[in-house]
């Protein structure tokens, strides 16, 4: 059985309006077509009284006097008065609907500006699925509490007030008495609202939870078929998609035992009315004509509709607040530091490791780790599974800070160096290749916003992949299609280090970046590498030993500290950790 809260969550409280006035930051620079809208709605509701206005002197003049000229000076007021009401109604929608459409553009920008600076521990802690969840699911779920909720509370209200207004002025009496029902609808509404921000939350996690399983079995579909894990996955997918239809179903329920309940004490309300016309009809029956009472019938009857909307209005504004908080947590999500740096360009590729300690959740990895690579040198990391060779390149990339120590390059502490221009300075190829759904020209030339053509063809040429790209239809032009697909694993792999050699940093990593490979594809591979790390500084991760035999220096760790440092032949005389890890995987 899904799981649901036990508590309900309060209807509207303080940080929900703090969000609502935090989201008129995004529809504030659009404030002209926000009147517009607001005045097409407000006169379509205000013309909601114009039959029931038109009815009483009609029936007590026109029909029963019959009075001729009143009948035609009515309908034609009635005739332009729709009119009016249509013009309205299509002005307040097209412009309510260009608004809610911006309003998505614009918040689903911030959204993917904000993802893309991000920390790495944000997307250790959180599913690829929850984040997709917020630009989709929760992106329509605000702009349906935001825009369409408003407008129709807007319109619901203005009618309201309006039908109000006129029957005072038919009966204030009468009036008063449809009054004594308030408390009871407000205390529905309430009651409704708190088990539908409830429903809300729960279905959010849901959704999150059924996107995630949708992303895991996409990454990880080739596991999925050699372990024939179809089923697995399948019944995986549908206890959240369970989960997401009994909380949807359950919603629902929710707001629809809210109507009938309205409905039978609006319907009593009106009963009382109608028998408390009659008696006063038969009192006296000067002060209680047909045209009245046809009139007031008729506004209660237009009454109606939009109380019943009202009522609806809760299950979306639910949904809104609850994806409200969940998309403005994403923004407020703590970015990479971008402090205001004075611009270095680091050009030589000395690396030092000074002191450094970091540790992963309760998973310690380095403590007072220190490591110099001189600028130009080949350094090899090697180790069992962590023992920290990834974490070393990935402070080194600013993807995590160290907790205590300091890292230099050429002499600068990279806490005084901005990201931007630390990033500038090194390259990177991995193990998983990752290429983008664009041609080969634009993936070698990645973010450069003028590709030079001669050096896009260059660096393909000394990476090995120029063959392959003329023998494909369009050649350099070629769109890849998503992840690559259309390439093999050392085509993939070549057009990674073919992308490293474009941007002609003075830092290299090479994390595994030949250990899926086979052996034709690592020698393509391998004689790229060693024409790509030509005067640079390289640091090559690897478990394959194989691929980095021709290092200046191998550098042997075990749980995060230097074991054993020096040339292969060096460390072979040894007889050490590195020896040993010969032994268990010869070098082919």
């Amino acid at each position: 059985m899904p799981r649901c809260a036990a508590k309900d969550a309060p209807m509207f409280n303080r940080d929900d309006r703090a969000r609502y006035l935090r989201l008129l930051a995004f529809i504030r620079p659009h404030w002209r077509v926000v009147l517009l809208a607001a005045g097409g709605t407000i006169l379509y509701g205000l013309t909601e009284p114009l039959v029931p206005f038109v009815l009483q002197p009609l029936v007590d003049g026109g029909f029963a006097e019959g009075d001729m000229r009143t009948v035609y000076g009515l309908t034609a007021l009635l005739f332009f008065g729709f009119m009016l009401r249509g013009a309205a109604s299509y002005t307040a929608t097209c412009s309510m609907n260009w608004l809610a459409q911006q309003v998505v553009y614009t918040l689903r920008g911030r959204m993917f500006a904000q993802l893309l600076r991000l920390p790495m521990r944000y997307f250790d802690e959180n599913s690829a699925g929850s984040i997709v969840s917020r630009f989709t699911y929760d992106a329509l779920q605000l702009m349906a509490a935001s825009t369409d909720a408003v407008a129709i509370l807007l319109r619901e209200t203005v009618t309201i007030i309006a039908l109000t207004v006129f029957l005072f002025y038919l009966d204030w009496r009468m009036t008063l008495l449809l009054f004594v029902v308030a408390p009871v609808l407000a205390y529905i509404i309430v009651h409704v609202s708190k088990k539908l921000r409830t429903m809300a939350r729960a279905m959010q996690e849901d959704m999150s939870g059924m996107n995630h399983v949708v992303d895991e079995s996409l990454r990880g579909r080739a596991i999925v078929r050699i372990y024939n894990g179809q089923d697995y996955e399948y019944t995986r997918f549908e206890r959240q998609a369970e989960a997401v239809r009994f909380h949807a179903v359950k919603s629902t329920k929710i707001a629809a035992s809210a109507s009938p309940v309205v409905e039978m004490t609006i319907i009593a309300a009106l009963c009382t009315v109608i028998i408390l016309f009659a008696w006063k009809a038969r009192s006296a029956p000067a002060q209680m004509t047909t045209g009245v009472f046809v009139s007031f019938l008729g506004t209660m009857a237009l009454l109606f509709p939009p109380i019943k909307r009202m009522g609806k209005l809760n299950e979306p504004i639910q949904r809104g607040l609850a994806a409200a908080q969940s998309i403005f947590d994403f923004l407020d999500a703590p970015t990479e530091p971008q402090p205001a740096l004075p611009p270095v360009t680091l050009s030589r590729g000395d690396i030092e490791f000074r002191d450094v300690r970091f540790s992963y959740p309760e998973q310690p990895v380095l403590e007072r780790f220190n490591l110099h690579i001189r600028a130009g040198e080949t350094v090899a990391l090697i180790g069992e599974s962590g023992s920290g060779k990834s974490t070393i390149a990935a402070l080194l990339a600013g993807f995590y800070v160290p907790e205590a120590g300091a890292i230099y390059i050429d002499g600068y502490n990279l806490a005084d160096v901005s990201l931007a221009d630390r990033r500038r300075a090194i390259a990177f190829v991995s193990q998983d290749t990752v290429l983008f759904s664009t041609s080969i020209a634009a993936n070698i030339a990645y973010a450069d916003p003028a590709p030079d053509t001669a050096k896009v063809r260059l660096a393909a040429e000394s990476a090995n992949a120029a063959e392959f790209i003329g023998k494909l239809p369009h050649g350099y032009d070629e769109d890849l299609g998503p992840q690559g697909g259309r390439l093999s694993g050392g085509q993939k792999q070549r057009i990674a280090i073919a992308r490293a050699l474009y941007k002609d940093a003075p830092i290299l990593i090479l994390d595994e970046a030949t250990s899926a490979l086979d052996n034709h594809s690592e020698a393509k591979v391998q004689e790229a590498i060693e024409r790509l790390r030509k005067n640079r500084t390289a640091i090559i991760i690897a478990h394959r030993l194989s691929t980095i035999r021709n290092a200046d220096r191998i550098v042997v760790l075990e749980k995060g500290k230097i074991v054993e440092s020096g040339s292969h032949a060096e460390l072979l005389k040894r007889g050490g950790s590195y020896a040993k890890l010969l032994q268990q995987t010869p070098i082919t």
